[in-house]
Parts: structure tokens; C-alpha cells; sequence
């Protein structure tokens, strides 16, 4: 019997304790546990990415259209889960595991068209695994961009050209009053992208903009970033931002 499938399904697996509470205006994931609070890349945000990456891997190789529907998955038994009353997406996109099966009916249900054969998912997949490569992070080599020209700094992303300036925990915007407590999430993640995915305290202090080494150390710390080195050559491996991303 020929198999054909009607979709395919990105899944963003998630292992988070405590209270998981989905923001739209900041597009963040704020968690509550053990009284400590703090925000995380947006999952939802992460895994459209992903999505969309895909769809163009499969336009690039000349699939036929196939949807696609992403799902982020909390897998931690006791994870609290809410969202922002006006974030629609995320009571569409977010499920805790055990819901798993029954999303996958609903889905199936939604789509009704068998579009890809055996062995079409069979080419799809060794596409996927051989595409698998690690990722080259020094774009600035690769197209011979002097890293110093680079635009430094936490950009407001309210107006998106303002240096924002970061006080008493939270960054804010001398131009528009934005603020915001993990603007400096995405501008590590640019340098990881554009400059290297290891950082050090002083390294982070200069592109960032910030006026302390305390400061430094505090928000690279909160963002529980895998290190290695001793204390004084201490290095940050801010490609785990990417993954999240």
C-alpha cells in the first residue's frame, strides 16, 4: 500500500519549567520559576523561521507545494502555559506534549490533499541530512566586511536606528522612551551571526555599549550561556542565541 503524506510538520521542542507566559508587543516567552523571572527567545518566532527556511529549500529543489505547519511543543509535566489575549498564534502553535496526537489529527484533517509519495519524502530527507552541515559564522571574512564598520550597540526596536542605553536592568530608547528588559538578546545574536558565536566580558562590554564590567557579566550570566576558559579568559559560546532564534 503507497503511503503519501499531506503535510509536514516542524516541531520546537521545549523542556521549561515553572509559569511560560507568551508576549506579542516584545515577541518574547517570559518564565516565572522558583520566584526569578526572565524572558527567552520567542519559540513561536523561532520555529516560523524555520518554516519558512524549509519552504524555500523545497521551492530551491523543485518540490511540489506541500504545507507546512509548525507546532512549539513543552514537554515538562508541569509547565504553566499562557499567553497575551490578543496573541493569536500562540494558542494556535503551542501545545504541551501529551496534545501532540491529537494536534497531528486536526492537522491532518485541516489538509486533505496526499501530495508527496514515498519517495519523495525519502529524497526530501536525505536533502535535509546532507544540508546538515555546521554553520560558518564569519560573514565578515566571507565577504571581506571590516568588522569595525560594523554598527554596534542595542538598536530600539521601536525605531530601529537609535542606540539604546541600558540602566537599573532594562535597556531604553532616549528617542522614542522604548524599552525593553532583552533588546540585547538580538544584538548577540548579530554578532554571532556577523562576527563569532564565542564572546568575552570585555568583547561584549564594547559592542554592546555598556559602562561596566559588572553590567556585563550580569546579563551574559542571566542568559545561562554554555562558558569555557578560566575567569580571566573566560568565553562565552553565544551560538546556543542561534538556536533559540
Amino acid at each position: 500500500m503507497a503511503y503519501y503524506s499531506k503535510l509536514l510538520t516542524i516541531l520546537e521542542i521545549k523542556y521549561l519549567a515553572g509559569h511560560l507566559y507568551f508576549e506579542d508587543r516584545f515577541s518574547q516567552l517570559i518564565r516565572t520559576y522558583e520566584n526569578k523571572r526572565e524572558a527567552f527567545p520567542n519559540p513561536i518566532e523561532q520555529v516560523k523561521r524555520q518554516s519558512y527556511h524549509l519552504s524555500q529549500i523545497l521551492k530551491m529543489y523543485k518540490f511540489d507545494f506541500i504545507p507546512i505547519e509548525s507546532l512549539v511543543v513543552l514537554t515538562h509535566p508541569s509547565a504553566i502555559i499562557e499567553a497575551s489575549p490578543t496573541y493569536k498564534e500562540a494558542f494556535e502553535k503551542v501545545i504541551k506534549s501529551h496534545g501532540l496526537q491529537q494536534k497531528f489529527h486536526d492537522l491532518s484533517y485541516k489538509h486533505t490533499k496526499s501530495i508527496f509519495n514515498q519517495k519523495q519524502i525519502k529524497k526530501l530527507s536525505k536533502l535535509l541530512t546532507k544540508s546538515n552541515i555546521p554553520y560558518d559564522t564569519d560573514v565578515c571574512k566571507l565577504f571581506n566586511i571590516n568588522k569595525n564598520e560594523l554598527l554596534s550597540g542595542v538598536l530600539c526596536p521601536n525605531c530601529t536606528y537609535s542606540v539604546m542605553k541600558y540602566k537599573w536592568g532594562t535597556w531604553s530608547c532616549l528617542m522614542c522612551q522604548e524599552s525593553s528588559k532583552t533588546a540585547h538578546i538580538e544584538a548577540l545574536q548579530d554578532y554571532a551571526y556577523l562576527i563569532s558565536d564565542k564572546i568575552t566580558n570585555r568583547e561584549c562590554k564594547q559592542f554592546l555599549h555598556l559602562d561596566s564590567s559588572d553590567q556585563t557579566n550580569h546579563l551574559l550570566r542571566s542568559l545561562n550561556l554554555p562558558i569555557s576558559g578560566s575567569t580571566k579568559s573566560r568565553v562565552y559560546h553565544i551560538d546556543k542565541l542561534l538556536q533559540d532564534k
